[in-house]
C-alpha cells in the first residue's frame, strides 16, 4: 500500500507539473503583431498644367484619361535598423482602384520592432515565377507576358486636337528597385501590436515631360518619359488609420 501511495503521488507530481507548464505556456506575453500595406489611388484625368501648351503640332494632346491601370510588385520588404523582414517574396498585382478607395495589399504576423524602410521591387515578371503561383492567380498575368515582359499595363483613352478619342494600352518595361524611408517608422509593440502602411500612387505625371506639358501614350517616342515617371510614381507612409494620409507621428 505504501508503494502505492507514493507511486500515486508521483503520478500526481508529474501531471500538475505538466499542467502548470501548460498554463505558464499560454500566459506568456507576445512578442508579435500585425504589419499591413494598403494602397491608394489619386487622379484619373491628365490635362497640361495652366499657362503650358500643350504637345506641339495639329495633333496635340488634349487630356489622357486612365480606365485601368496595374502593376507587378515583387519582393516587398520592411527593415528596421537591426533586420530585414521578406514581407511579400512572390510576384502580386496591385490594380489600382481608380474611385480613390483604400484597398488592401497585404497583411502579415511580424516580430515586435520599429521598421523605419520599405524596399520593393517594380518587377517586369516572367513566365517561369508565374507558372510557381497557384493556379487561381496565373491568369491575372497574362497582359504582363503578352509578346514580352512587363511590369505595368495602364489602359485608357488619349484625346487630341481635330481627332477622334483613341483607346490605348501602355505597357512597360520598367524594372527598379523602389527603397523609401519610412518617417515616422511603423512601430509594432506590446502597447501598438498593428501598424499600416499606405502606398499612394498618383498618374498625374506620368504622361507628362520635364516641363508639365503632355505626351502621347500612344506614340513609341515617349515610351523614355513615361517609363522615367513611371519608376517614380509611389509613395509610401504610415497610415495607421488608413485614411491615405501620412500620420504625423
Amino acid at each position: 500500500m505504501k508503494k502505492q501511495s507514493l507511486f500515486g503521488v508521483f503520478i500526481f507530481g508529474i501531471t500538475l507539473s505538466l499542467t502548470w507548464m501548460g498554463c505558464s505556456k499560454s500566459t506568456d506575453p507576445s512578442t508579435s503583431g500585425t504589419l499591413s500595406l494598403t494602397s491608394v489611388y489619386t487622379k484619373s484625368v491628365v490635362a497640361p498644367k495652366s499657362g503650358l501648351s500643350k504637345s506641339s503640332g495639329m495633333m496635340a494632346v488634349d487630356s489622357v484619361v486612365i480606365s485601368r491601370a496595374r502593376f507587378v510588385l515583387r519582393d516587398i520588404k520592411f527593415k528596421s535598423t537591426s533586420d530585414s523582414l521578406t514581407f511579400k517574396s512572390e510576384p502580386l498585382i496591385v490594380e489600382l482602384n481608380l474611385s480613390g478607395s483604400m484597398q488592401n495589399v497585404s497583411v502579415k504576423d511580424v516580430p515586435f520592432g520599429t521598421y523605419s524602410r520599405i524596399e520593393f521591387d517594380v518587377h517586369r515578371v516572367e513566365s517561369t515565377e508565374v507558372a510557381l503561383l497557384p493556379l487561381a492567380e496565373r491568369a491575372a498575368f497574362a497582359d504582363f507576358l503578352a509578346s514580352q515582359r512587363y511590369s505595368i499595363v495602364i489602359n485608357g483613352t488619349v484625346y487630341k486636337t481635330g481627332v477622334a478619342p483613341q483607346a490605348f494600352t501602355y505597357r512597360s518595361k520598367v524594372d527598379a528597385k523602389q527603397k523609401i524611408d519610412l518617417s515616422p517608422a511603423l512601430v509594432v509593440s506590446a502597447s501598438s501590436i498593428a501598424a499600416n502602411s499606405t502606398m499612394l500612387i498618383s498618374s498625374a505625371n506620368w504622361f507628362t515631360n520635364s516641363i508639365g506639358a503632355l505626351v502621347d501614350p500612344v506614340d513609341p517616342n515617349s515610351e523614355g518619359v513615361i517609363d522615367e515617371n513611371l519608376k517614380n510614381t509611389i509613395k509610401v507612409f504610415k497610415d495607421n488609420n488608413k485614411d491615405g494620409s501620412k500620420d504625423n507621428s
